[in-house]
């Protein structure tokens, strides 16, 4: 009798540890569905590439290796004498094509004159060539002052400032450097445009909406985290199978039928709180809690 009540008692224990288990195994799974989280994120952020619009040896460069900057302060000055000297060029030339002009000016305002007077002291055609001549005159003047424009915008291009807020980052550049025209010299961090990516697999994203809230914690600073809020998901990602190899066969890797891994979709969010002690570094590790609720 006493073996058989301390069998069903074992009966009930053993059930009700089985129930119990399963119970935390569907909270489990209820969270996972509702709290999609992932450990692979990372903090994004736009890197400008300072590029000058004009070439020439650097005479000033005031910053230095990781700085923060603000808007429109001076990143580095190019040696400004040749365009200094092709905006005084442009000048001389805008002030003989206004000469020119003038004279054409008199000398058609003359003939005008002249053939109102006395028809027969000027032809028809002399005053056409006349008022032709002053506008080929007007349109010199228009072409010179574009010039000058010009070459005063190459002038003020010799200064290269900082377009936003941010910090200067694998600074390469050297006093005498020569930089060549519209290619990129240094590299800013837009300090206003701090994001996160987190890769969901893709049997996450289904439950995840732009709008949701987001808690990230980061590596650096695990116990202060962020808040965020989705706002949008990748549509496609770069496909490893089926890309032509050098003879433009396709690439397949070889896969177990019964081991299928999921994808990871990018999933971007903007940071609507950060906690001031926390300084963000683009390309840093992140985790990345989902409320889908």
């Amino acid at each position: 009798m006493n073996k058989g009540k301390s069998g069903f008692i074992r009966y009930i224990v053993t059930l009700g540890v089985v129930i119990a288990a399963g119970f935390v195994l569907a909270s489990l799974f209820r969270d996972y569905l509702l709290y999609p989280w992932t450990r692979d994120g990372h903090v994004r952020a736009q890197i400008i590439k300072i590029t000058p619009r004009v070439g020439g040896p650097i005479v000033e460069l005031p910053v230095h290796d990781n700085q923060a900057v603000k808007k429109g302060d001076l990143l580095f000055r190019i040696d400004p004498r040749t365009y200094d000297l092709a905006v005084e060029q442009a000048e001389a030339k805008l002030k003989q094509a206004q000469a020119t002009k003038l004279v054409k000016e008199d000398r058609a305002a003359r003939a005008r004159t002249l053939h109102s007077r006395d028809r027969g002291a000027i032809s028809e055609q002399a005053l056409v060539r006349k008022d032709n001549d002053l506008l080929v005159a007007l349109a010199n003047v228009d072409v010179a002052e574009a010039n000058l424009h010009a070459a005063q915008l190459d002038r003020e291009f010799t200064e290269v400032r900082a377009p936003v807020d941010g910090y200067i980052t694998n600074l390469l550049l050297r006093y005498g450097s020569q930089t060549v025209a519209n290619q990129p010299a240094l590299a800013l961090v837009d300090t206003g445009s701090f994001w996160v990516h987190g890769f969901f697999k893709e049997t996450q994203v289904r439950n995840i909406r732009p709008g949701n809230q987001a808690v990230i914690k980061l590596m650096a600073y695990p116990d202060t985290p962020l808040d965020g809020v989705v706002e949008s998901m990748g549509w496609a990602i770069a496909q490893q199978d089926g890309a032509p190899d050098a003879n433009l066969l396709p690439a397949i890797n070889p896969s177990f039928d019964w081991i299928r891994l999921a994808q990871r979709i990018p999933v971007r969010i903007r940071l609507t709180r950060i906690p001031a002690e926390v300084e963000l570094r683009a390309g840093t590790t992140a985790s990345v809690f989902v409320i889908t609720e």
